[in-house]
């Protein structure tokens, strides 16, 4: 089971070196093997494995689930990284000629790095198997799923399962709020000493209770509204609020989300509001592709991604909440 009473960046007596020192070398090492993809100019020249690229043009080994004909039952990055065999591991990325990429870090792709740098290390049996488990369901099925399910799927008590979430929680929190804008390889390092148990209790439980605060902070900061349909259910939920965790607010609440900021501050300064509309995976029932033709018949400047849209950048969308609303109704 996941062990929480390890000793967290603990000092080499062989070397006589400070834990500064090891993780500053460590960190080297990390940034020169991993790389982030710009989704608005992608460039593949370093790239030796893929994990989740989402952007055109990538034709090397891809860790991902989300391509044509993968199912939620498809492994994730991370599960997919650790199933992989070492013969099937790139040349270049083994010699450390090319770089892992993502273009986005989140748990489960950053974890997919660890995974592949610990593998590389020979450390492959330190890993927590049961973690790897975790991030996979819950970054394949959702939190929603994940809390509902997955004792059950993991296979563990409900003590056991409740240590396996708080760790989930605070690793989420850890590498997409807190280390949000530090460089990769501090959210691969913090990873790596996850995996393999060198976290202690401490440590997890300082950074589930700043999540705990810091999410209930923006639920307050936040209107909710969940949108509740003719068969009396919740597909999706509206979010009014500016606070950076909205989106995952909204998806405790329902797979389609309808973000919205009154107030937003663009990189020029000024302000208008702005549109967020998002899925939470390719697997929702929602033609976002429909939608985002319909949006764009009224301003050709929306856009977005396989599971994203925005409103125009720099400018009021022209659309009420109602009129929204109704709209992405349509495309259920």
């Amino acid at each position: 089971m996941i062990n929480l009473n390890q000793v967290y960046y603990s000092p080499d007596s062989s070397t006589g070196r400070t834990p500064e020192e090891l993780k500053k070398e460590e960190l080297e090492q990390i940034k020169s093997k991993v790389s982030l993809i710009d989704p608005r100019n992608p460039n593949y020249e370093e790239v030796g494995l893929g994990i989740e690229i989402t952007t055109k043009g990538f034709n090397g080994i891809n860790l991902d689930h989300h391509k044509e004909g993968d199912t939620q039952e498809t492994p994730s990055a991370i599960e997919q990284a650790y199933n992989l065999k070492e013969e099937e591991m790139p040349l270049e990325i083994k010699e450390g000629k090319k770089k892992m990429a993502t273009v986005r870090p989140d748990l489960d792709s950053v974890g997919a790095m660890a995974t592949i740098l610990l593998k590389l290390e020979n450390k492959e049996e330190k890993i927590n198997k049961k973690l790897i488990e975790a991030i996979g369901i819950l970054d394949r099925m959702g939190p929603g799923v994940f809390k509902k399910e997955g004792k059950e799927l993991l296979e563990l008590t409900e003590e056991e399962f409740e240590k396996v979430n708080k760790i989930c929680k605070a690793a989420s929190y850890n590498v997409l709020i807190k280390l949000r804008n530090f460089p990769l390889e501090e959210k691969v390092y913090f990873m790596k000493k996850l995996l393999t148990d060198e976290i202690d209790e401490r440590e997890i439980e300082s950074l589930y209770e700043e999540n705990e605060k810091d999410l209930e902070k923006a639920k307050k900061e936040s209107k909710i509204e969940d949108i509740i349909d003719e068969e009396g259910k919740v597909k999706v939920v509206f979010i009014e609020g500016s606070n950076l965790r909205a989106m995952e607010i909204g998806y405790e609440h329902a797979p389609v989300i309808i973000a919205y900021n009154p107030q937003f501050k663009w990189p020029d300064g000024h302000i208008t509001p702005k549109f967020t509309i998002a899925r939470y995976d390719k697997y929702v029932k929602f033609d976002i592709r429909g939608f985002l033709e319909e949006l764009k018949k009224k301003n050709p400047k929306w856009g977005g991604q396989e599971n994203i849209i925005g409103s125009p950048q720099g400018e009021d969308p022209n659309i009420s909440k109602e009129e929204m609303i109704e709209l992405v109704k349509k495309y259920l």
